[in-house]
């Protein structure tokens, strides 16, 4: 019907354009008799023409012409074949526009593991440093982050009889016997001061250097210490010499270390809870284990780290230390993984200044 509607339009301005021409011509000057009598034959035959089309039409609008049906099914044929087209034409479009994306795009879309990764050093004592198996606090610690969705790398810097302090008549300088595991040489060798070879045939040594190519992409600095300064009953604090009392030496660390990882946030451990064994240190006065655990929350919230009390807080204590401890100090594997949990609730919820260290709940 479409059609022949157009046939019709078309026929009509052709006859229109006929006549205006045959008008125009008798306006002009000169004998066009012979052509104005072509003009007419032609006119007679497209009017029969139309009158012919006429009657066709209205046998369409009557629904007499068998034509119609297949004239419109081949109208939708037409129509559907230009669609599939420009659909054709939109995915071609697309996907030249996905190909022509620069690389800076397609790296910000798509999540590198490098990017993702969350890197932690650990500066401690045997708590980390005794077990680097996978029932040690630092494989629990990487898989109790995973199972948060979090792609995490520890680096355990610790070793056993590691403690914050140095004594007395030795240097934070020049490190000799006595201050072979203290936390200022452990800084001292990340500054670069001090030659990273002297950790060789300790656990430790290969992590380290492995920090020292990436220390400007380690996300969080531990600190662990307390235990061994309890033990060797060093002050609690000492403002003259700073690095032999444990407090200060905290300090001083903490200041230190964000000096080399301005990036990283610093996550303060005070000692877990002892069941003492025979040794001739008393749990009383001014130097009982758990001064030094107060001493090290306090650096925490004064110097505005992550803090985690786990001598008060972890749920370790004289009535289950046989549940959770192996020789009265050292944890055993369900210390060590009640540890983990700890480490990780404050990684996750922690906030700068603020005392944590509640064992998280995964499920």
């Amino acid at each position: 019907m479409k059609r022949m509607s157009k046939l019709i339009c078309s026929l009509g301005l052709t006859v229109t354009a006929l006549l205006g021409t045959v008008f125009s011509g008798c306006a002009q000057t000169g004998d066009y008799t012979e052509e104005i009598r072509e003009y007419q034959a032609k006119l007679e035959s497209l009017a029969a023409e139309n009158e012919a089309l006429r009657e066709q039409l209205d046998e369409v609008l009557a629904g007499a012409l068998p034509e119609t049906q297949e004239t419109m099914e081949t109208e939708e044929s037409v129509l559907t074949q230009i669609q599939e087209t420009q659909t054709e034409s939109g995915t071609e479009i697309d996907e030249l526009q996905q190909e022509t994306e620069t690389p800076s795009t397609l790296e910000e879309t798509k999540p590198a593991e490098e990017e993702d990764l969350k890197r932690i050093l650990v500066l401690g004592d045997s708590i980390w440093g005794n077990f680097r198996d996978d029932t040690g606090v630092a494989a629990k610690v990487e898989q109790y982050m995973g199972w948060k969705g979090y792609n995490t790398k520890v680096y355990n810097g610790a070793i056993g009889g590691t403690r914050a302090t140095i004594d007395p008549d030795d240097s934070p300088y020049t490190f000799g016997p006595a201050s072979d595991n203290s936390l200022v040489k452990m800084i001292s060798i990340l500054e670069g001061s001090t030659d990273v070879a002297l950790l060789e045939g300790k656990a430790a040594y290969e992590d380290i250097k492995q920090v020292m190519e990436i220390k400007q992409k380690i996300d969080v600095v531990i600190l662990a210490y307390g235990m061994n300064d309890f033990l060797c009953q060093a002050p609690i604090n000492n403002s003259d010499a700073p690095w032999t009392g444990f407090g200060t030496a905290l300090v001083n660390g903490v200041a230190r270390i964000r000096g080399i990882f301005p990036q990283a946030k610093i996550l303060i451990i005070a000692p877990s809870f002892a069941s003492y064994f025979s040794i001739p240190v008393m749990n009383m006065g001014e130097k009982a284990l758990y001064n030094y655990a107060s001493v090290a929350c306090d650096v925490a919230k004064g110097y505005d780290t992550l803090c985690m009390d786990a001598y008060n807080n972890l749920g370790i204590d004289m009535y289950n230390a046989d549940e959770y401890l192996e020789d009265g100090v050292h944890l055993n594997e369900k210390g060590r993984d009640l540890y983990a949990r700890g480490v990780v609730a404050v990684l996750l919820y922690g906030q700068p200044g603020q005392v944590s260290g509640n064992a998280i709940t995964f499920e």
